[in-house]
This record gives C-alpha cells, sequence and structure tokens, in this order.
C-alpha cells in the first residue's frame, strides 16, 4: 500500500543511518522498525506472578484431618454462625 507519511527530522535520520548499518533501503528498515514497534506495542503485558505466604494457623485436635467430610461440615458450621 501506498501511503504519504511525514516523518520527524530526528526519525528519519535515524532510519537512514539503520538502513546502511543494516545494508537495507529505507522502505524496508522503515517497514521492519513498524513491525516491531506494533508487535511490542500490541503485545499483552506479562501477568504479574501471583504469590501468597502460607500462615500457620495450627492444628485443632478435635478434628481428624483425614476425614475431609468431617472438616467441611465443621466449616459449614462455623460459616453459619
Amino acid at each position: 500500500m501506498r501511503t504519504t507519511v511525514t516523518l520527524e527530522p530526528d526519525v528519519a535520520r535515524r532510519l537512514r543511518e539503520a538502513s546502511r548499518r543494516h545494508k537495507s533501503t529505507f522502505k524496508h528498515t522503515l517497514n521492519e522498525t513498524l513491525r516491531r514497534g506494533l508487535d511490542q506495542m500490541l503485545a499483552r503485558p506479562q501477568a504479574k506472578a501471583f504469590r501468597t505466604e502460607p500462615e500457620n494457623l495450627g492444628v485443632l485436635e478435635h478434628l481428624d484431618y483425614d476425614n475431609i467430610g468431617e472438616l467441611l461440615e465443621a466449616a459449614e458450621r462455623t460459616a453459619r454462625r
């Protein structure tokens, strides 16, 4: 696609330098630069790692920790209070 774009002087200078350094045409350098910039701009930000710190809640002697059903019932009774 053909279009007209007005480049700021510093941007045009940097593109010319890059095209010379990479022995590439101005057009190719401009397209590659735009592709990379757009890829970076449109990329989803990396999600921050979610961390939780464990808290020692102790052991309740009257509960059987091997019986999940009993633990759930105890938790539900406590939640209803």
